[in-house]
């Protein structure tokens, strides 16, 4: 699409395209720069088949920046809010904002060098500078990585719809953009492209890019997950302390959960909501409001249920989370059995995790049913 419009618009010369390409050696693995201009200088005018070729060529660009949005809106789940047409819309600003930036970027490039290149200018010291540092290309071929760079620093900040900050979204750019760039270095080192043009022909090309792109993209998710766990670090941390598995679950993978969470540290740091219990002190009474979740962070504390059965609850449980789910009155009585450190999880903060976390909610709901399976079998027994 650049190369139609440099040529068949701004009216390029083949020799602008040849010098892009001689400065940019990269893009001669994908593309071949003679075909490339003659295909697309040889159409004398304007004809159906070129109406079909800008259709499928802006299709795929649409598709291209759509799936990168619907990559974004998957990562940040609930939090993203946007209307997709909204999405749409953006998508397709970002394309031409990409578009338009290269083809400009190209176009001042090589109006300027055919300027400073007139006989009139060569005699005259301060335009020697132009010629030798700027005109000279050798910066030119960091020029994709610094489109890259800002490419995505753009899309971070747009489609991730969470409104991360532009430091965060400009950090996790350049950690993409400089492991894309040392991944493609090192990969390429390792890739015969004669070998690829000896089996797939004209293809090869092609297959070679779309192995970029691809890992391109996993670098692209991977930084965009980053930006995902560093806006709600606190929500995803609260969501894995809650679904610990229990102590009588042996599986190596439950143990090393248990012993990468089980100390909340981000939690315990605030000290407005640590509570330390002696022994036999009670945290709330039947009857009481409160509607906060509560987390054991050492000791041991029995919950008494309205049933008149205890419920012995130890490190890296919870307790509590039914009355703050259900908005309810405490119907029974917590104690500490020991001497023991709790935290309290304020009951908007947990009803929003368990909102906004599948897993949170199934089990929330599992709790809820064991719940009131067991107070209907109180009833009949009684």
């Amino acid at each position: 699409m650049i190369v139609s419009v440099l040529v068949r618009i701004l009216h390029a010369s083949p020799e602008t395209i040849q010098s892009i390409f001689n400065v940019v050696p990269a893009l001669g693995e994908y593309f071949d720069p003679e075909l490339l201009t003659s295909a697309v200088s040889t159409v004398n005018k304007f004809n159906p088949v070129e109406f079909l070729l800008i259709i499928f060529i802006i299709w795929m660009a649409r598709r291209f920046f759509a799936s990168v949005f619907a990559s974004m809106i998957a990562i940040f789940q609930g939090k993203h809010h946007r209307k997709p047409m909204v999405n749409q819309i953006l998508a397709i600003v970002f394309e031409l904002i990409v578009i338009f930036t290269v083809i400009m970027i190209i176009f001042s490039f090589t109006t300027l060098k055919t300027i400073i290149n007139q006989p009139i200018f060569h005699d005259v010291p301060q335009f020697a500078f132009i010629q030798d540092g700027f005109l000279s290309g050798r910066w030119v071929q960091y020029l994709p990585n610094i489109l890259i760079f800002a490419t995505v620093t753009l899309l971070y900040w747009g489609s991730a719809g969470t409104k991360p900050s532009m430091i965060l979204c400009a950090a996790t750019s350049f950690g993409c953009t400089v492991s894309f760039w040392v991944f493609r270095f090192v990969m390429h080192l390792f890739l015969n492209v004669g070998k690829y043009n000896l089996i797939y022909g004209f293809l090869s090309h092609a297959i070679i890019l779309f192995m970029d792109i691809y890992f391109f993209f996993m670098f692209y998710l991977f930084f965009a997950q980053m930006i995902f766990v560093y806006q709600f670090f606190d929500e995803l941390l609260l969501g894995e302390l809650y679904l610990l598995p229990k102590q009588d679950d042996c599986t190596w993978w439950s143990s090393l959960r248990r012993a990468l969470f089980i100390r909340p540290d981000y939690l315990i740091a605030n000290d407005t909501n640590i509570i330390h219990l002696d022994a036999g002190q009670s945290v709330f009474e039947p009857g009481d409001t409160d509607l906060n979740a509560y987390y054991i962070v050492h000791g041991q504390v029995a919950v008494k249920n309205d049933n008149g059965t205890d419920n012995i609850f130890s490190r890296g449980d919870f307790f509590g989370e039914l009355n703050c789910i259900l908005g309810s009155k405490r119907t029974g009585s917590a104690y500490a059995v020991d001497n023991a450190q709790i935290v309290r999880i304020d009951g908007d903060t947990f009803r929003s995790l368990a909102q906004k976390n599948p897993v949170v909610t199934s089990k929330v709901m599992s709790q809820i049913s064991s719940y009131f399976t067991m107070y209907l079998e109180h009833d009949e027994l009684l």
